[in-house]
């Protein structure tokens, strides 16, 4: 799950959650020793706190097995709700895994003063970030940064997992102390770290809150939840295909090539390998860049609602389509600067999908299917090379991995059921474990992953941070023994395939830069 696709999204429309202060380095020296007070400072730059967060270091053991062995820097981040009276902290667990704390920076800030009632933390993953980030001077993830990361960790490597975060975060929160209630806030694998914090420290919350779900344990099919992802991805796309069809103007649009949607799909890709495909996107647009980019645009908020249109657009194949499909298939890619470099560890990503989310496949059978896929990210594909080429270390499996909680904690679980990362069908396994009283599963129509920030409604700024998955955070946080309220959920602004809504012609100038979707 590489890079929450949703988050980049609200930073678009927010600038502030990228603008950061300039780095200022928070060294061990400037944290607490032992369990006493936190030092909390300007927050380095590269998580975009440009408010009122502050962040603190805390040097936590490499293994909490070994408390008297080596030492890694972890990063906190907080910010204090302005209210006097005050009802409780919630705390944030990021995805990727890999990604780092810039994508709460914004609603931290803002929520502190719209919700002063609460504070507000963050904790960084181990292994990304400043928090003893999993570098290397070579390609991440390949074979030549596997051996920098031997010789840097030895079989260290393998300590930079869901356990010993969870007690990473365990740990932060005794230093950060409460006298109230403690919720605790995952998005994507921020959720797989959250059940695996409840398994281990479920004492220390009084509700948790899962967005975007990942299940702790395989399927019914021995599959685990990255043996999935490309097939989800796919499988949104025909989603979006039927979607097309029911509405009358992109349905005219695509029956111009075919039967139907899917009849095109079919066409494109049959076109692509018989050499039939518009002559000069031949070499520019093949069978993986078609899916690849597929994927990209339906795992964005906005970006989706042009699927059929990319289709149409490859068929039609005008002089203007010739140079919108040029660019969005040639786009550069920007050299990254230091702070987007710290804001996901695409080591700590295979470190942790190829020992803990991965499993029930193998390659030959990812590579197979990448090849019959015509939305896919090859998440699925790279990880199962990354395990098998690579030779990524396995790492023997603890005691909680792979099982599910025995807990009576509330939860809230949302998730959009437009999500292909991770989609509904695990919201609804991990609710078949989780069916006691205050533990509430409500699905979120027409949302991509990443609820808490994309559940947008009508006539509501993206900018005031007030979607309807927040509205049903705060519900459930006010009184965990009552179903949240779930009235915002018919006023979400539902995808348009259409292109005539102002969302869709502001995808339009965003991937095809053009202002009309179709023409």
């Amino acid at each position: 799950m590489k890079h929450l696709i949703a988050i980049m999204v609200l930073c678009l429309l927010a600038p502030s959650c990228f603008a950061g202060q300039k780095d200022i380095s928070l060294s061990s020296s400037a944290s607490s020793a032992g369990h006493s007070s936190l030092q909390w400072a300007l927050c380095p730059s590269h998580v975009g706190a440009d408010g009122d967060q502050r962040c603190a270091i805390i040097r936590e053991p490499l293994d909490h097995g070994k408390p008297d062995g080596r030492r890694i820097d972890i990063l906190l981040m907080r910010a204090l709700g302005k209210s006097e009276k005050k009802r409780g902290q919630i705390w944030f667990l990021n995805g990727g895994p890999g990604d780092s704390l810039d994508t709460f920076s914004f609603l931290m800030d803002k929520w502190s003063k719209t919700h002063p009632e609460y504070d507000y933390y963050a904790m960084e993953h181990r292994g990304t970030g400043v928090s003893a980030y999993l570098s290397c001077d070579n390609e991440p993830s390949s074979a030549l940064c596997l051996e920098e990361l031997k010789r840097e960790w030895g079989d260290g490597l393998g300590l930079f997992n869901t356990t010993q975060a969870a007690h990473d975060l365990a740990d932060a929160m005794h230093r950060v102390g409460s006298d109230s209630r403690r919720f605790l806030y995952g998005v994507s694998y921020g959720t797989y770290l959250v059940q695996r914090f409840i398994t281990i420290h479920g004492s220390m919350i009084q509700g948790a809150i899962l967005d975007g779900v990942v299940p702790a344990a395989a399927d019914e099919n021995g599959l685990l939840a990255i043996d999935k992802y490309d097939h989800d991805f796919n499988e949104l796309a025909f989603n979006i295909a039927t979607q097309c069809d029911n509405d009358p103007i992109c349905s005219s649009r695509l029956t111009t090539f075919g039967a139907d949607t899917q009849a095109v799909m079919r066409k494109t890709f049959e076109d692509i390998d018989a050499g039939n495909i518009c002559k000069p996107l031949k070499g520019i647009i093949t069978r993986q860049s078609l899916r690849n980019k597929s994927a990209e645009l339906i795992g964005d908020y906005w970006g989706r609602q042009l699927y059929p249109a990319l289709l149409y657009r490859i068929n039609r194949c005008s002089p203007k389509d010739i140079e919108i499909l040029s660019n969005l298939f040639q786009e550069d890619d920007e050299p990254e600067t230091e702070d987007e470099i710290l804001s996901f560890s695409q080591n700590l990503n295979t470190n942790i999908i190829v020992n803990e989310l991965i499993g029930g496949k193998s390659l030959a059978q990812a590579e197979a299917e990448a090849k019959s896929y015509f939305a896919s990210p090859d998440e699925t594909l790279e990880q199962y090379q990354s395990r098998d080429k690579i030779k990524w270390p396995l790492y023997p499996a603890d005691r909680y991995t792979h099982e599910w909680a025995a807990t009576d904690t509330p939860l809230l679980i949302i998730n959009g059921d437009m999500d292909p990362a991770t989609p509904l069908a695990f919201a609804r396994q991990l609710k078949r474990h989780f069916n006691g009283p205050n533990q509430y599963l409500i699905p979120l129509p027409g949302t991509p992953h990443g609820a808490l920030f994309l559940s947008l409604m009508k006539d509501v700024p993206m900018e005031d941070a007030d979607t309807c998955g927040s509205r049903l955070l705060f519900s459930f946080m006010d009184d965990v023994t009552k179903q949240p309220d779930a009235l915002c959920t018919g006023s979400m602004l539902p995808p348009d395939f259409s292109g005539s809504s102002q969302e869709a012609q502001t995808a339009a100038k965003r991937f095809f830069n053009n202002d009309n979707v179709w023409d």
